[in-house]
């Protein structure tokens, strides 16, 4: 993406918005696109642009579900648009610091987590008789014939010539796609409405406090399973243990430890497919951790 060229189009969408020529405070890059930060009176927005075609129309849709469903702040879409071949969305500029500054403190981490664990409890209480989202207002009540359908593209994907993953990656993969109804079958029954890219990173806080201030950049909200939320908590400041609080104040099904590796292999997949991201080494060492939590819990090498 040409920073020069976003800048420019984030300032000319400002000024047809509000009349006036911003300040840009940053620009920052970002997992799937970059921002823009921009200011001017007393209006303050953020620009945002994205590698994915159609993941600006999946975001605004998922940002207006946690709205409805959080007591928190969650970011208003203000303008959507397309300038010079670029899909954006402004979006209001909330306060905060990210969560992942948070001190390492014990007092800081505490307030932290009881803040932003009873908004993800709140929002995994949300549950879909009719089961598992899939489209077009469809829902299957097995969790196993979900993920087939929501990953089945992804699967596809790894296999392919095209895409970057090793032989033998995309033979461990093959393996995994054969033992989903197995390995999700221990998992509770009930959806649950996540947010799909919960880590840290995406959650803002009161630099004095450590609550919640916001919450942001979902990716593929819908009545999916908490589980696929929980394993986040695990890939940024591990440290905190917020996945440990949560299974304390929410058990879960036994062989959560494998399902963690299962669901993250799959995201992984999943963001690769997307944007093209592709880590070796990242991939590789998650496949090993999913071995040995196989062998330790199963008796079983992948």
């Amino acid at each position: 993406m040409n920073r020069l060229q976003l800048k420019r189009i984030a300032e000319l969408s400002f000024k047809t918005m509000f009349r006036e020529t911003p300040q840009v405070f940053e620009i920052q890059e970002t997992f799937y696109g970059c921002v823009v930060f921009l200011a001017s009176g007393n209006s303050k927005v953020v620009v945002k642009f994205s590698h994915e075609i159609g993941r600006l129309r999946k975001e605004i849709e998922g940002l207006e579900r946690l709205r409805q469903a959080l007591p928190c702040p969650v970011p208003e879409v203000l303008f959507f648009g397309r300038e010079e071949g670029y899909d954006f969305i402004m979006l209001e500029w909330l306060e905060g610091i990210s969560a992942h500054q948070i001190p390492n403190e014990k007092d800081a981490v505490q307030r932290f987590a009881e803040s932003y664990l009873e908004l993800l409890h709140t929002l995994h209480s949300i549950s879909e008789p009719n089961g598992f989202e899939l489209e077009s207002g469809r829902f299957d009540p097995s969790l196993s014939k979900a993920f087939s359908h929501w990953m089945e593209p992804v699967y596809r994907y790894v296999a392919s010539a095209a895409s970057p993953f090793t032989p033998v990656q995309k033979q461990k993969y093959h393996s995994l796609w054969q033992m989903r109804d197995n390995i999700l079958s221990e998992a509770l029954p009930e959806s649950s409405l996540i947010h799909d890219d919960c880590h840290v990173g995406n959650i803002l806080v009161d630099p004095k406090s450590f609550e919640v201030t916001a919450i942001l950049d979902p990716c593929d909200v819908g009545f999916k399973h908490r589980e696929m939320d929980l394993f986040h908590l695990l890939d940024v400041r591990p440290e905190m243990q917020l996945a440990e609080r949560y299974k304390q104040e929410m058990p879960l099904a036994p062989g959560f430890e494998l399902r963690r590796w299962y669901f993250s292999l799959w995201d992984d997949a999943k963001h690769s497919r997307n944007i093209g991201w592709y880590d070796e080494a990242w991939i590789q060492n998650k496949l090993s951790q999913f071995d040995q939590t196989l062998s330790v819990e199963y008796g079983y090498v992948l």
